[in-house]
């Protein structure tokens, strides 16, 4: 595995003359844009965000590692496309009757591709470095379910008293604080993933940032071969991979790309064999085998800094949220946008019901209201926001997150009279302010973990590792664990309907805008699309050439 450093203006180069090689030749179709080099070796093309955070699933965990894990990671279990759980490293596992003991055993072949076997220690590395509060990672409070998490996490308790019971190299025992509803669902999570347990102990260390590659070993499907800063990642096929057989490509790059446009281009001119689109090829690919649609759980946001003025009043809050017309929002952005009341995915299927979110919920959560946004400003002090504050609103410098950002601005400038100053940012340093939480009013965007609101709604808890806007509602607390103590489905999603309510509209603590339909374009000779159920995609790492 090398780290190419030293080649970015290569990369480039190369990158220049096949694009102008391609545009001299004439676009190229369907049938001729796969990468493959021949018959016998399968390669592919797609792309990445560009990196932000690192690659250690314990640390700073961000879309570089989301793109990572697609192909180099490997978990116990994962969601299978009928709704069971398909065993990966895991041979088998048991739980016990009440639920809160989860005991698996590894598969005796699973192994590191640099030949080390994987082991029990292995998911412990993971599970107690990401307990550190200091270690960065956002999923950190999904272990608290585990006996003895919160007292290491919250109190500095010794990880001695961790309930996750190692017996031998090969088994690994959960024990948890109560029956846990969605636990299952939790393995695919970073925290739940193995790290080497003496290559990868360093927390968000060189390792993780492809600085080491020796040590960036893989027991996942692919491993990274190569790596050049904000241009590309090549995976090579892991031979070692636990379910190797079900692995048909020999090779994936994956291009740093954020712009639509150019990525669309990309797919046009043969650099691409995948590409996550936008509605503006609807039209051109209407008829095509190309475009593939699916409901993505991805849900568009904003948060207020709600620890000081203005926004530390519910008032201003609400005013700001019900002055919204969603529906000309997601006008402004597309047709595969849409506009949403709902802070959980609308179209996230209910385990008890069968129904969507939005369906079960049985009505819109918020209405569109701009005579009573005004005077809930006038009560807070600020009639036609006169004395309002200059307040900004960050966000990362994407085009469709520019468009929100100018349909929102224009919106509260017109229904409040407030005129919301606008700030494009990097990616990473938008995730960085968020985190830190230095914003006034911040974008964001959840896209599912795994198939349960609490993915969503367990963010915003007052001791939640992600709660980036320090919200702290008591009210709120005990909903979210009364619903994760509650066994009988219907009544928990009916707690987790109701502390969505006081989320979103009565405290208003967040505002949601937008759900989206996902579009993509892909070579048509790609087939096996295994869809992940937990995120709504395709799982690029089963994907096969047509002969």
């Amino acid at each position: 595995m090398k780290k190419v450093l030293n080649k970015v203006l290569a990369a480039t180069m190369t990158i220049s003359m096949l694009v102008g090689m391609t545009a001299c030749g004439g676009e190229k179709t369907s049938s001729d844009k796969l990468a493959s080099t021949d018959g016998s070796y399968k390669s592919i093309t797609t792309t990445m965000n560009m990196e932000s955070g690192t690659l250690d699933s314990a640390g700073i965990t961000s879309y570089w590692w989301w793109s990572y894990t697609s192909y180099a990671t490997a978990p116990l279990v994962e969601l299978a496309e009928d709704g069971t759980y398909k065993n990966i490293l895991a041979e088998s596992y048991e739980v016990n009757d009440d639920m809160t003991q989860y005991t698996f055993h590894i598969r005796q072949d699973a192994s590191w591709n640099n030949g080390d076997a994987v082991t029990s220690a292995d998911f412990l590395n993971t599970i107690t470095r990401a307990l550190d509060p200091d270690c960065g990672n956002g999923y950190s409070t999904m272990l608290l379910c585990i006996e003895g998490a919160d007292a290491i996490y919250n109190e500095g308790a010794d990880v001695s008293t961790l309930g996750v019971e190692c017996p031998d190299d090969k088994t690994i025992v959960f024990n948890l604080t109560d029956s846990t509803a969605y636990f299952m669902d939790l393995l695919t999570l970073p925290v739940f993933i193995p790290t080497h347990r003496e290559l990868q102990t360093e927390t968000n260390g060189a390792w993780s940032m492809g600085e080491d590659m020796d040590a960036l070993v893989s027991c996942g499907p692919f491993y990274m071969a190569e790596y050049v800063p904000n241009q590309y990642c090549l995976y090579k096929k892991n031979e070692s991979y636990v379910l190797a057989d079900e692995i048909h490509l020999d090779e994936i790059k994956t291009m740093a790309m954020e712009d639509t446009q150019a990525i669309i281009s990309a797919y046009k001119t043969g650099e691409l064999d995948i590409a996550t689109a936008d509605y503006t090829v609807l039209e051109e690919y209407a008829d095509s085998d190309e475009l593939v649609k699916y409901v993505a759980t991805t849900s568009n946001y904003e948060l207020f800094d709600i620890t000081e003025a203005p926004f530390d009043d519910v008032r201003v809050r609400e005013a700001f949220s019900i002055s919204i017309d969603r529906d000309a929002v997601a006008t402004a952005c597309g047709t595969n946008y849409l506009g949403t009341t709902f802070f959980v995915g609308s179209g996230v299927v209910s385990k008890a019901s069968g129904k969507t979110w939005a369906e079960e919920a049985g009505g819109d959560l918020l209405t569109f209201d701009v005579e009573r946004a005004q005077e809930l400003l006038a009560e807070a002090g600020y009639p036609n926001g006169e004395g309002f504050p200059t307040v900004t609103y960050k966000y990362p410098s994407t085009q469709i997150e520019s468009d929100i950002a100018q349909a929102l601005q224009a919106q509260w400038k017109e229904n409040l009279g407030i005129e919301v100053q606008l700030e494009a940012q990097e990616t990473q340093v938008n995730i960085s302010d968020r985190r830190a939480g230095d914003f006034d009013i911040c974008r964001m965007q959840w896209t599912a973990d795994f198939v349960d609101p609490y993915t969503y709604l367990s963010m915003y808890r007052t001791s939640d590792s992600y709660n980036d806007n320090g919200t702290n509602c008591t009210e709120y607390d005990e909903l979210m664990e009364a619903s994760n103590k509650e066994s009988d489905p219907v009544k928990r999603y009916e707690l987790l309907h109701e502390a969505e309510k006081v989320l979103v509209a009565e405290y208003f603590w967040a505002i949601p805008v937008l759900n989206r339909e996902t579009i993509v374009l892909m070579n048509t000779k790609l087939t096996n699309r295994i869809i992940d159920p937990s995120r709504g995609n395709i799982r690029t790492k089963y994907l096969d050439i047509a002969e």
